[in-house]
């Protein structure tokens, strides 16, 4: 399952600019596909802290 750019941003209370300057750093790949994207697992592996959390 993919999940919008603006959805990641509601889910972590932060805004979609910092969604894409975590992407730029490597914490989550954006994938173009029918708009910009996330992968839910790659989200679920984000919250289960897999990954260091989006910092603003």
């Amino acid at each position: 399952m993919w999940v919008r750019v603006s959805d990641v941003a509601i889910w972590f209370g932060v805004s979609r600019a910092t969604v894409y300057r975590a992407a730029a750093r490597g914490e989550i790949t954006i994938h173009r596909q029918r708009g910009s994207r996330v992968n839910s697992d790659e989200m679920d592996a984000w919250l289960r802290g897999d990954h260091p959390p989006i910092t603003t």
